[in-house]
């Protein structure tokens, strides 16, 4: 692999001069000249002529200039080859990702673990479809992450937790209450509220019980179980409150997300179907030892 002395020499050629040099490439004069030096002392070679108009290239220095198409060429195939040979063996785990349903927990988690499972690469796949997501899985993608709900306990699919999410009131940017920095649900008393329909999910069943127990001034609004961008256009247009969690706070630009105080939380984590691939079962016990060992996490369900 070439020098990075290389780059210095060729914005010195190509400008003429040690001051333009180092101006391109946003270095002292002093180390232009010291960098150059130290490839002459090295090649045993002198490569520019020095005058009061600038520098001049040498004919060695001219050869060398030549050269460097094919340098830089063969270090970016030697580069290429290197970083394939520090993959292969790896085993690549496609992991489906969308608005509603975005990795970014999990990356900041793969980011913790990861030197932990140096046999797997992950690539990140779009959704094309967030209410029939979990069609693609072992076709498009061999994982998604997102919220524990009801779909999860079908026996067809396997949900292993690695997070949890705090539940927020989404609403329009000039409400009442958007300028809050928390909320509780006494807050909400005389707001209309949009909440997942009754069936669909323990824990938001939970948050409705408390409300009709506890907060009756509360009205309730029923949406549908998978939320998508019209759930939120709805909650814009209407001008009422949304039930949200907090992985979706920067979901609508007419919106704000305003935590939760009540300890209401709904797990998250990796969802794979039932009967994965080989590959896949392996990524999913690795990261489950891993995750048991380090952060206390469950066992994959």
């Amino acid at each position: 692999m070439y020098n990075k002395t290389l780059d210095t020499f060729k914005a010195v050629a190509d400008c003429g001069s040690f001051s333009k040099a180092s101006e391109r490439l946003f270095i002292t004069h002093t180390a232009v000249i010291k960098q150059i030096s130290g490839l002459e002392s090295r090649l045993g070679v002198k490569l520019f002529i020095r005058s009061s108009r600038g520098v001049a290239m040498t004919p060695a220095g001219q050869c060398l200039y030549g050269e460097l198409p094919k340098v830089f060429q063969e270090s970016d195939r030697l580069v290429r080859q290197v970083r394939e040979a520090n993959h292969a063996g790896q085993q690549t785990i496609r992991i489906g990702t969308s608005m509603l349903y975005p990795c970014t927990a999990f990356m900041d988690l793969w980011d913790t673990v990861s030197e932990s499972c140096p046999g797997y690469q992950l690539k990140i796949v779009p959704l094309e479809q967030d209410e029939n997501r979990f069609a693609g899985l072992d076709k498009s993608y061999d994982c998604l992450i997102g919220p524990y709900n009801y779909g999860l306990d079908s026996g067809l699919l396997r949900f292993f937790p690695t997070g949890q999410y705090r539940f927020h009131i989404a609403m329009p940017r000039k409400h009442r209450l958007s300028k809050q920095g928390s909320l509780k649900l006494a807050d909400l008393n005389g707001e209309l509220l949009m909440i997942m329909e009754k069936g669909n999910s323990p824990v938001n069943d939970e948050i409705r019980r408390t409300i009709l127990e506890t907060w009756g001034e509360i009205r309730l609004t029923d949406t549908p179980p998978h939320y998508n961008i019209k759930t939120f256009n709805s909650c814009a247009e209407k001008g009422c409150l949304l039930l949200s969690l907090e992985c979706w706070k920067d979901i609508h630009p007419s919106l704000v997300s305003v935590p939760l105080e009540e300890p209401f939380f709904l797990p998250y984590g990796i969802v794979a179907s039932a009967k994965p691939s080989e590959t896949v079962r392996g990524f999913l016990e690795e990261m489950s030892n891993i995750l048991l060992t380090v952060h206390g996490a469950g066992k994959i369900g």
